[in-house]
């Protein structure tokens, strides 16, 4: 994808690429008629104008994030589509990712239990709305600067009130491996069970500053998933952070 920095765009300045992948690009952004600063989530074109792609952009922007007004979800302020691609457009949190935050630091006793306290509610609010986000992990949880954690990235998100059969064979396994359930591994339905099993693994992640099943490859680490169970806490060879 080009690098639009230093672009306007339908009211939106964009000043910095902040984030990239194989299918979007995210953007540090103002909203010139009322210099506010937000993100820009940008979608490929090959992406956007694919059915199922849209389809999907299409119930996160507008079933789901819309839907979901709640103190730790990641809020959305515009979105649109068009030949040049689909945009979304969200609140921008300067805290960066709880991916990043771990990197660079280790989290107390006390702050891991604000974070599962605000990430908990963001999930209980979604699953009394029938949403199952489906992809639950450091990276899909946005801080800002006084470390409060937001839910963000609904687009895996499934609406449990859609028939099953609105959902493509392309999405027969999805989410990220490091977090995935049983369920999703063995592509069975998802219940909000789904999201609390990767929630476990994250929080176990958060506790000791490892993941409970390193370095395994993609096969091994699916097996694992489904067969074992989360390593006890006291067998850990190491002082944990928060002991």
């Amino acid at each position: 994808m080009d690098n639009l920095q230093n672009t306007a765009l339908k009211g939106y300045f964009l000043e910095e690429r902040i984030g990239s992948g194989s299918f979007c690009a995210v953007y540090r952004a103002r909203q010139t008629t009322i210099n506010r600063e937000v993100a820009v989530k940008i979608i490929l074109p090959g992406y956007a104008n694919n059915p199922d792609f849209i389809r999907r952009f299409e119930s996160e922007a507008h079933q789901l994030i819309a839907q979901l007004e709640h103190p730790h979800i990641t809020p959305l302020i515009d979105c649109w589509r068009d030949p040049e691609g689909a945009y979304l457009v969200m609140r921008y949190l300067r805290g960066g990712s709880l991916r990043q935050s771990l990197e660079a630091e280790s989290y107390g006793l006390n702050a891991i239990s604000v974070l599962l306290d605000q990430i908990a509610s963001a999930l209980d609010f979604a699953h009394r709305a029938n949403i199952v986000h489906r992809d639950i992990k450091p990276g899909n949880i946005l801080l800002d600067e006084d470390g409060n954690a937001y839910l963000a990235d609904f687009g895996i998100a499934e609406d449990l009130r859609m028939p099953a059969e609105n959902w493509t064979v392309t999405d027969a396994v999805i989410g990220s491996l490091d977090y995935i359930s049983p369920e999703q591994a063995r592509s069975e339905p998802v219940t909000p069970r789904t999201d609390i099993y990767s929630l476990g693994v994250m929080l176990y992640e958060i506790m000791t500053g490892q993941h409970p099943f390193p370095e395994d490859g993609p096969t091994e680490l699916i097996y694992r998933h489904l067969q074992e169970p989360l390593p006890d806490l006291t067998l850990i060879d190491h002082q944990l952070p928060w002991a």
